[in-house]
């Protein structure tokens, strides 16, 4: 019986552990904000609500972000050390074709790692990973554009965050 209940206890501590959304104050500039980081479900969660697929390794964590607005960029770039809690966003102006060419790469990637079973919600994970990785990648390694003779490199900008003590409520 005692065998039984440690058993459970494991399982138990295990699913919240693995459930848990790790919650950050962030700070841009004088602006605060909350970001949470769902790792169980590989997403980035915003503070209206609303969350972004997110890929991670044991050094950074990254997003992209489509943007709305009054500015010519269309797309941001997050990436976050997990070790010092230094992020850096990045803006790109991203054209129909190129947003095709990142749509047809992140079905490659999911059907060559055999996780596009809709079906299965258990994938869904590794799907929302799988596309964050691509879309990531894609703009690491994406060259910069030319106007002209000049090279336009994106626009980026600094933020920290450190963990929050208190869990936030949407």
């Amino acid at each position: 019986m005692k065998r039984f209940i440690i058993i459970l206890q494991i399982i138990f501590w295990t699913n919240i552990a693995i459930a848990e959304v790790v919650d950050l104050t962030c700070k841009l500039g004088d602006r605060k904000f909350y970001s949470g980081l769902d790792y169980k479900n590989s997403k980035w969660l915003n503070e209206n609500g609303s969350s972004t697929y997110m890929t991670y390794t044991k050094d950074v964590i990254g997003t992209v972000k489509r943007q709305k607005g009054e500015m010519d960029i269309t797309h941001t770039l997050w990436i976050l050390s997990r070790k010092t809690g230094v992020g850096e966003i990045k803006g790109y102006v991203l054209t129909e074709d190129e947003l095709k060419l990142i749509s047809d790469k992140q079905l490659e990637d999911i059907l060559f790692k055999k996780i596009g079973d809709l079906e299965n919600k258990g994938l869904d994970s590794a799907r929302n990973k799988s596309f964050a990785q691509t879309f990531v990648d894609y703009l690491l390694n994406r060259p910069n554009k030319k106007v002209g003779e000049y090279e336009v490199t994106p626009i980026t900008t600094e933020f920290e965050c450190e963990k929050s003590e208190t869990k936030y409520k949407f």
